[in-house]
């Protein structure tokens, strides 16, 4: 009875670490196929596409694999060197995350940072944020009673789809989340009343950077305030050169100004009457609307 029962143990044992090995293979599998792309290839190719197929490759590792797979998203999401080879821009991005979130619904730092990936123009995101849209209320779905992936709603309503008018039922709607914030109701009171403002921009800004759990969209987040203050600065300064020159027909010989975010002052050139950000500013500068 003994020997039979170190058989059968052996059999269930063999037959985990084969499932496992199965599982763990997913990853490798298509990084052996990228690695050995031809150069003019395009580079996105998936060769494990679908949710559910991956979702049964996984035989009870789910957790595990949705690991590897959020590992490569965000590599694939950092690859922007392959950006001028791509059809289409971070067209695997979502399928990318789809993946990750059925395979562990509870990882909730791949619906908060990947809406940020997709919704950023490109060549910083996919453009894309009809997609981000699903993937948060895909993670709604999972989490009802997590105000921060209602809100994420509204912040791509806003500052990506520039409907203002969803994006404060949005955060009205995840004011009624059981713990949400009471600041929720202000900011769409904001984005109701007074819809583009710059203020609300700001501010929702900060609280992004505020509320990340995850470093790059803390850094995005970090990079959209530093180039809204950058703007704010430069149109103050070029309007006092304006006026200088107005008053004697000549650009102010030298402008006291201020420094940037990064602290490196801000760059005037007395001949043309320029100013702009330093070239060796640490500041990364994004063209904001």
């Amino acid at each position: 009875m003994k020997g039979g029962g170190g058989e059968t143990s052996k059999v269930v044992l063999g037959c985990v670490g084969a499932a496992l090995a199965a599982a763990l293979l997913v990853g490798p599998v298509q990084d052996f196929i990228d690695a050995r792309s031809p150069a003019g290839e395009e580079p996105d190719l998936l060769f494990f596409n679908s949710p559910g197929l991956v979702q049964k490759m996984a035989l009870g590792f789910e957790p595990l694999l949705a690991d590897l797979y959020w590992m490569r998203t965000i590599q694939y999401y950092g690859r922007r060197d392959d950006e001028g080879r791509r059809r289409e821009s971070f067209g695997n991005l979502y399928t990318l995350l789809d993946i990750t979130t059925t395979l562990d619904p509870g990882l909730q730092d791949a619906y908060r940072a990947g809406s940020c990936f997709l919704s950023e123009p490109p060549p910083v995101g996919a453009g894309r944020p009809d997609l981000a849209l699903e993937l948060l209320k895909k993670g709604a779905r999972a989490h009802p009673r997590e105000w921060r992936l209602v809100y994420e709603r509204g912040f791509v309503h806003y500052l990506y789809l520039k409907d203002y008018a969803a994006a404060g039922d949005t955060w009205l709607e995840a004011g009624r989340v059981p713990g949400a914030p009471e600041w929720l109701a202000g900011l769409a009171a904001m984005a109701l009343s007074k819809g583009g403002a710059e203020e609300v921009a700001v501010a929702l800004w900060r609280r992004q950077y505020e509320e990340a759990t995850s470093d790059a969209v803390r850094d995005n987040a970090r990079n959209h305030l530093h180039s809204l203050q950058v703007k704010r600065d430069l149109a103050e300064l070029r309007d006092r050169i304006e006026r200088h020159r107005a008053a004697t027909g000549s650009f102010p010989p030298s402008l006291r100004t201020p420094r940037d975010p990064m602290g490196t002052p801000y760059a005037y050139d007395p001949r043309s009457g320029r100013v702009e950000l330093d070239p060796g500013s640490a500041v990364r500068f994004l063209d904001l609307p």
